[in-house]
């Protein structure tokens, strides 16, 4: 086995961490004033931030590990408004003992998902459920259509205003515009919530979300992950592969937790209070 620092890296590590979340909690919320109680970064004051480790693992064709990358990422609220957020990416890349920091990205969404600017329309389509682990929980079901100049991205979501993660279930399809083909399709859900989840050295209570995607040449992707509402952006763990139409896995990661702030909003003086910092005592030397 041997380390390679192929030029996606970074990239690679900033879809896992900042994409997925970002979308996952984002799709799921309706715009209103309050939309940051309960979004997954909004609702936490600017200036809050989580450190992960991502180890990612290219899987050749004989399934003999052909190359590992190891990427630390910390992602800082930068502004958060009636509109949208924005985070700070900054990626640290370890290969061979050597540290290499990668050019500092700078990434905004609205609450639905989409870039700032992008057009959505959102239709509300009345009550639902979702069910998870044999209980029924009430939702709210919506389609959300995000149209870009190469797509148009159709999600339909079951989301609950009383049980975290919130989003509970969504299916997102994706067209090309020019050829009306399908490159992208994928189903996320909660399969657990309210489960004991050790997050550095407390338990938190925390939800279990499974995610399939499918993309238009026939490769796909699974990805397990652990969303704790106290933790700003969410997600503290997940395990990812990457499959081949037929089934070979070609690329797997996983995603730990190093450390975080949270930065509390009071509701009267809006005046930010830091959370007691945990160190995680098996991060990278900085």
């Amino acid at each position: 086995m041997h380390f390679r620092c192929p030029l996606f890296s970074s990239f690679t590590a900033v879809a896992i961490v900042v994409g997925l979340q970002s979308s996952l909690y984002a799709q799921a919320l309706e715009q209103s004033p309050s939309i940051g109680d309960k979004h997954a970064w909004a609702q936490f004051a600017v200036g809050s931030w989580k450190l992960v480790r991502v180890y990612t693992e290219t899987i050749g064709e004989g399934g003999a590990v052909e190359s590992v990358s190891v990427a630390e990422t910390k992602t800082t609220l930068d502004k958060a408004d009636e509109n949208g957020y924005a985070l700070n990416v900054e990626v640290t890349i370890e290969v061979a003992g050597k540290r290499f920091q990668a050019e500092p990205k700078y990434v905004a969404y609205g609450y639905h998902g989409e870039l700032l600017g992008q057009a959505i329309d959102v239709k509300h389509l009345g009550s639902s459920h979702a069910e998870i682990c044999g209980q029924k929980y009430p939702t709210g079901s919506r389609r959300i259509i995000i149209n870009t100049d190469s797509t148009q991205s159709t999600s339909t979501v079951e989301y609950s205003d009383t049980v975290a993660p919130y989003f509970l279930k969504r299916t997102t399809e994706s067209i090309d515009n020019e050829t009306k083909a399908r490159n992208y399709y994928s189903v996320v859900e909660v399969i657990a919530v309210d489960m004991p989840v050790k997050v550095l050295t407390e338990v938190k209570s925390a939800a279990h979300v499974k995610t399939i995607e499918t993309f238009g040449n026939g490769t796909s992707k699974v990805t397990l992950e652990v969303h704790c509402e106290s933790v700003p952006g969410g997600v503290v763990s997940h395990t990812s592969k990457q499959l081949t139409a037929d089934g070979k896995v070609t690329q797997r990661s996983t995603l730990d937790l190093l450390d975080y702030q949270a930065i509390s909003k009071t509701s009267d003086t809006k005046e930010q209070i830091p959370a007691r910092r945990r160190l995680f005592q098996g991060r990278l030397r900085r």
